[in-house]
């Protein structure tokens, strides 16, 4: 006879599930976002044992639990740490968000962890394993926060994005931040991410479909103007002068691909703009 844990796929539920199984260490583990996508794995795979629920009701907070697992005293280690690593519940958000993550695996490295420190010692392979996720999910985000192009649409400041890893809630809101008077949107694929929606009317920080995005707007603003912009821009390239070196590495090439405009300015830097004269905004 074995027991399930269902955790959710949370820092709280994380923390939780890692600390039940340090308790019962042979426990199975089953994780989901919600209940329903917790139900829909068990009924697949046909359990019909009771599974023992980790994170989905109320529970402590993140910081309650960093102490019962690592120890009243974890933070020293981050305070006084010359590497400057993140603190635990930001080295857990992060893993949890790379593409490749196994929440499973995650659990049963921290169970095994007694302190901070072996979150980033680097001696097992598992170990090895989230430190290396936990720094591709903070480079990629901060790659997008660097190259990411967003454009007015409506008058709202969207970018349109493709990130490697689960990290488009950070984006939304690291826009918020810098844009505060200004609704910001984040587009991946059928989801969009709005921060500071209550200048259209909506909740502060809301995820919608990316379909929703046509009825909103903030102004009588018209997508025209970036187009009328980038033709003034061009018109005023002179072509003697440009460096593609020093372009090349604002906008380096394995970047290009995070929004729409980024790659329409690589595009510049390798092909050069067409040519464009200021008559050719009348008609003579």
């Amino acid at each position: 006879m074995f027991l399930i844990f269902g955790f959710r796929t949370t820092v709280e539920g994380v923390l939780l599930a890692s600390l039940k199984l340090r308790q019962l260490p042979d426990a199975h583990l089953m994780f989901a976002e919600d209940l329903e996508e917790l139900q829909r794995k068990i009924d697949f795979a046909g359990i019909e044992k009771d599974v023992d629920l980790v994170g989905f009701g109320a529970t402590a907070s993140a910081m309650e639990l960093t102490e019962r697992v690592f120890g009243e005293h974890w933070n020293s280690h981050v305070k006084f740490s010359r590497r400057k690593e993140p603190d635990p519940i930001y080295f857990i958000d992060l893993v949890l968000r790379h593409a490749d993550c196994d929440p499973s695996d995650l659990v049963r490295n921290l169970s095994l962890s007694e302190d901070v420190a072996s979150l980033f010692s680097g001696k097992t392979q598992l170990q090895k394993r989230f430190y290396r996720c936990m720094r591709e999910v903070s480079l990629s985000y901060h790659r997008l926060c660097m190259f990411a192009r967003p454009t007015f649409v409506r008058g709202i400041l969207t970018a349109d994005i493709r990130p490697e890893h689960r990290i488009e809630d950070m984006f939304c809101r690291w826009l918020a931040r810098k844009n505060p008077d200004l609704p910001v949107a984040v587009v991946h694929g059928d989801k969009a991410w709005i921060g500071n929606g209550h200048f259209v009317g909506i909740d502060r920080f809301i995820v919608v479909s990316s379909s929703f995005m046509g009825n909103l707007t903030a102004m009588n603003a018209s997508d025209e103007v970036e187009e009328l912009w980038d033709i003034y821009y061009d018109s005023q390239m002179i072509d003697s002068r440009r460096n593609k070196k020093q372009a090349k590495k604002f906008q380096p090439k394995a970047t290009s691909s995070v929004s729409g405009m980024s790659m329409k300015d690589r595009y510049k830097v390798e092909r050069g703009i067409s040519p464009c004269k200021l008559g050719d905004f009348f008609d003579i």
